[in-house]
């Protein structure tokens, strides 16, 4: 199971956040008809329905991981919780890479730059690397908080539906209210007599429960580590699982002045003529949601900060999922990668770029004439149409993240159109720009990413997705927290600059803003740049355009080149339709608040 079971079990966990249990399961009556006590022998039907626990400590998912040097030549790795520790001796040398196992599925890939005075890596657990930077605690200590579900703070009570029972067959489905986390997304089900486990396909975390009377003890652990002991017991009240956040207030004061690169202004500040009482109006049909699951709000004017909201529980402070909106940090990523003469232009052709073992994939003369321009555009004219189209296209996201292989897959596909000449919406694209990469660098592209781009913003607490190969995937799937987004943002519309560093060239950033094709498979016919959109605003008789990152769901980077400014807007519309919604936030609030008479 790889990265397509996320958006297979998405709907799952959404589905049951935000339900309502209106009665109790009829299945829940057969906890009182079978004898718990013979647990070993008994069917898992007995336990089918839903269960839940009490509110557990804030930090459970927040342990704390340090590294102590010994001597010069031996460190100490150890993960500690709330109820215990692990630990494992290492050797390691100044400015070098190294890389730790916990335990199983549990590494840290990490390095010490002395000058800095922090230690920065990967760890790595389910689906995902989580980006730390351990700071020093003592003179010979370095620690950091792993937020493995996000939320450095826990904030519900956890919850499990048992379904699809069986004999020893069943599913176990864990979820909580808790919006700032995506959702867990159980698999690898199993029952050994009176016990039972399943897995966490995201972060790795490992349950496993034992059946008794209307009870089920669960303990839940991160490798080896125990994280924390649940006592789980028949849900037997409706119960909402919508979190019933504090509305957010609107505020025209100065955003908060972090040590994070960003400077900011309060709207008064700015000697501009803001009419403001369209973004008052904006917030309050956020929280009346009539704009719906809108989770923040981050305009910025002339590279400052001049406004920032958050709704519906999240914060400053949570990392967020972009979605597709990361394709257009997969786009900056090869720029970079062409300034440091890494790959030669964007005229490279994809199959000269390709591990040996796949070129052989590419014998039809239209697949060898595929350039790195085109997988930028989308217009490699492989049949990689995600959306848009009434049949299934054979290189759509969902069809090749079910498979084992996912490069076979995309690059057996037909083609459907000579390269260059129509561009379709396909995330196999940037995903073929992120194993053309991995081949090319002589590092790993975690580290590459990290020191190339995230180091010189600042950006330090942020997620990176694996595609099936443990390569970071750059068909999307970045987790970042909206300032940071903000700060990309800013890049681009710098023209690559950030605090006097040209981080991207400016020639990279104005071939990746043109217009090259119409996106032929979206309803809008928007333009395309290298994996930027491009959009109007209308503005009473003006008219704006903007270059833009989107990402399912509703996640946002807007840049207006007219008003020197960005913005940035995270949601949650992954299943009624509103992926579009930003838009019209922009453009019936923002805007006008900004543009007066």
């Amino acid at each position: 199971m790889f990265y397509f079971l996320t958006r297979q079990l998405a709907s799952i966990a959404s589905s049951i956040r935000n339900m309502t249990f209106k009665k109790i399961s009829i299945n829940l009556f057969l906890l009182f008809l079978f004898p718990f006590w013979q647990a070993n022998a008994q069917s898992m039907k007995a336990y089918e329905g839903h269960w839940q626990s009490e509110l557990v400590q804030p930090q459970t998912f927040s342990p704390t991981l340090s590294i102590q040097f010994l001597n010069a030549r031996y460190a100490l790795l150890k993960l500690s919780g709330l109820h215990g520790s692990i630990q494992q001796q290492f050797s390691y040398e100044k400015d070098k890479p190294f890389e730790v196992k916990l335990s199983e599925g549990l590494v840290f890939r990490g390095s010490w730059n002395e000058g800095e005075k922090a230690i920065t890596g990967f760890i790595k657990s389910g689906q995902w690397f989580y980006h730390l930077r351990l700071l020093p605690h003592t003179k010979m200590e370095f620690t950091a908080n792993w937020n493995i579900l996000l939320a450095s703070q826990f904030r519900s009570p956890l919850y499990l539906s048992i379904e699809n029972a069986n004999g020893e067959n069943f599913e176990a489905y864990a979820f909580s209210s808790e919006v700032r986390y995506p959702g867990f997304f159980c698999y690898d089900f199993k029952k050994s007599g009176s016990h039972i486990s399943f897995r966490d396909f995201r972060t790795g975390l490992a349950f496993s429960g034992k059946l008794q009377n209307q009870r089920i003890p669960l303990q839940i652990k991160i490798g080896k580590l125990l994280l924390a002991t649940f006592q789980l017991k028949p849900s037997a009240r409706d119960l909402d699982l919508k979190l019933s956040a504090k509305p957010t207030h609107y505020s025209n004061k100065r955003p908060r002045q972090l040590n994070d690169g960003l400077s900011t202004l309060s709207l008064q500040e700015t000697g501009l003529k803001i009419d403001e009482s369209y973004l008052q109006k904006m917030v309050d049909s956020i929280n009346a949601n009539k704009i719906t699951n809108t989770h923040s709000v981050l305009i910025a004017k002339n590279n400052k900060l001049l406004y920032e909201a958050y709704f519906g529980g999240y914060d400053a402070t949570t990392p967020h999922d972009m979605r597709s909106a990361s394709k257009s940090i997969s786009s900056a990523l090869i720029g970079i990668a062409i300034d440091q003469h890494i790959l030669r232009d964007t005229a490279q052709k994809l199959i000269d770029l390709l591990p040996s073992s796949y070129q052989n994939l590419m014998q039809e003369p239209r697949k060898q004439a595929i350039s790195l321009g085109n997988l930028l555009t989308m217009s490699s004219g492989i049949d990689a149409v995600d959306f848009g189209i009434k049949r299934k296209s054979v290189a759509a996201e969902d069809n090749y993240q079910s498979t084992l292989d996912w490069t076979k897959t995309v690059l057996t596909a037909p083609m459907i159109n000579y390269p260059g000449s129509h561009a379709n919406y396909g995330s196999a694209n940037p995903y073929l720009l992120g194993l053309v990469l991995a081949h090319q660098l002589k590092q790993s592209t975690l580290n590459f990413i990290d020191q190339n781009l995230y180091k010189p913003l600042a950006i330090s607490n942020y997620i990176i997705q694996q595609d099936e190969k443990a390569n970071p995937y750059f068909g999307g799937g970045i987790f970042m927290r909206p300032r940071d987004m903000l700060k990309f943002g800013l890049l681009y519309a710098n023209k690559g600059q950030w605090q006097g560093q040209q981080i991207v060239s400016k020639a990279w950033v104005n071939s990746s803003f043109k217009n090259y094709l119409t996106l032929e498979n979206h309803p809008e016919k928007n333009g395309y740049g290298f994996l930027w959109w491009h959009y109007s605003y209308k503005v009473g008789h003006r008219i704006l355009e903007s270059i833009e990152a989107r990402g399912a769901g509703g996640q946002y980077i807007i840049i207006l080149p007219a008003l020197d400014m960005v913005i940035v807007i995270t949601s949650g519309n992954f299943r009624n339709g509103r992926v579009w919604q930003p838009e019209k936030v922009v453009e019936n609030y923002i805007l006008p608040a900004f543009i007066t008479n």
